[in-house]
């Protein structure tokens, strides 16, 4: 039967439009996985949105790590007790959430829930950006090196080990620029070369 949470909601009688209230969760469907919530992460798109345009009511929220309370009727899910990470189309800041099966995927032992929670929607936003440039080998790519979390999944050496290879970088301009910028330029090579040319 729903159960009731706490969950941050757009309250625009609020500071800041946003409060912590109670809501109704309700019963989970028998693909959805039932997580208590351990940690969260802050993306500009939802908190843009929460503080300036969401309606009241709405509850912000993508990335979330946890524990699984209840596995998926159907069978699909991690097991209850087991850490997982995952991503939801809102409403993830809260105490427990409902999570479609292969929206969630378990956590090895090394990644801690904060360092998980980080990784959902910029892990898969410079996933995807490497699959559309295609293959990156021989290729100059621009790695940005700050300010957002993308930059620290996709900047190097991660898309060189990525593919299998090493990646050298070099910065132009002067040192104040290079450091307004955070960008270098970078030319993946291949893995047998073992060597790494910057242009």
């Amino acid at each position: 039967m729903p159960q009731t949470i706490r969950a941050v909601v757009v309250d625009t009688a609020a500071p800041g439009r946003l409060a912590i209230k109670p809501v109704e969760l309700r019963d989970p469907d028998r693909d959805e996985v039932g997580v208590r919530v351990t940690a969260i992460s802050l993306n500009r798109g939802e908190t843009r949105r929460a503080l300036q345009v969401a309606e009241p009511g709405w509850r912000p929220g993508w990335d979330f790590a946890g524990v699984v309370e209840s596995a998926a009727a159907d069978g699909t899910s991690p097991k209850p007790g087991t850490r997982v990470v995952g991503l939801l189309p809102s409403g993830a800041w809260a105490e427990r959430v409902n999570c479609r099966s292969h929206a969630v995927a378990v956590l090895p032992d090394a990644v801690s829930d904060a360092e998980a929670a980080t990784l959902p929607v910029a892990g898969l936003t410079a996933l995807h950006a490497l699959r559309q440039g295609g293959l990156l080998l021989g290729r100059k790519v621009l790695a940005p090196r700050a300010g957002s979390g993308i930059s620290l999944v996709s900047s190097p050496p991660r898309p060189a080990r990525w593919c299998g290879g090493m990646c050298g970088e070099r910065s132009t301009g002067p040192p104040s620029k290079r450091a307004a910028l955070g960008r270098s330029s970078v030319v993946i090579s291949a893995p047998q070369n073992r060597t790494a040319r910057s242009g």
